[in-house]
């Protein structure tokens, strides 16, 4: 996936602003339903670009329930509506998981697997910018809700990495949108993970990822 550079907007960018413009490029669909004895209707796209120092991330969500019970910072937000973006960059192994619920309570980890994986600091997760969207979805449509979660991350989050612009890097990763706590619990996945168990850590599945 090549992720382009948008120099019309920085960090500094009403964060609503930097929305509408990602609504102007094309969107990429988390399609592969995973673990098929979890079936949903749930429908998601996602949008990302960067400014050379931030990443602009947004999800654009159909589903039947809202259903948020995770307030605080690094909480268990992967059992509510959630969207997750994970990555790594250049040849290191060490990789973020960035998760966000849909009230944009935002967990990031970074490891280089499952296991062991340190959360960041509540201050440096702060800096993270969310913006929410959620509304009931029009009649006769698939399901009863539409959410978008738009996400300006800086970044001095990638602190492991110490990089100085996300100009020109290789990457790697994978998008997803989960509810763990849902009444139908889902897994869907952007690049396909070939495993029984579930399990989104498994970094041997992720996509390249090519910033401009």
């Amino acid at each position: 996936m090549r992720i382009p550079f948008i120099k019309s907007i920085s960090r500094n960018t009403e964060i609503e602003e930097v929305g509408q413009l990602l609504d102007t490029l094309p969107q990429s669909l988390i399609s592969n339903q995973l673990w098929a004895t979890f079936e949903s209707n749930c429908e998601t796209h996602f949008v990302i670009a960067h400014t050379g120092d931030t990443i602009a991330l947004k999800f654009f969500v159909k589903e039947d329930v809202i259903k948020v019970n995770t307030h605080q910072t690094n909480g268990r937000v992967h059992k509510d509506n959630c969207v997750e973006f994970f990555v790594c960059f250049g040849e290191q192994n060490h990789y973020y998981n960035i998760e966000l619920n849909c009230t944009g309570i935002c967990l990031v980890g970074v490891g280089e697997g499952r296991l062991n994986r340190v959360l960041l600091e509540d201050k440096l997760i702060a800096k993270v910018k969310t913006y929410i969207k959620i509304n009931t979805a029009p009649k006769n449509t698939s399901t009863k809700y539409m959410w978008e979660i738009t996400a300006i991350i800086p970044i001095e989050v990638f602190e492991a990495h110490k990089l100085e612009s996300f100009h020109q890097i290789k990457g790697a990763g994978n998008f997803f949108k989960c509810g763990d706590d849902l009444p139908q619990p889902h897994f869907y996945s952007w690049n396909k993970i070939e495993s029984t168990k579930i399990d989104f850590h498994l970094p041997q599945f992720f996509g390249e990822l090519a910033f401009d």
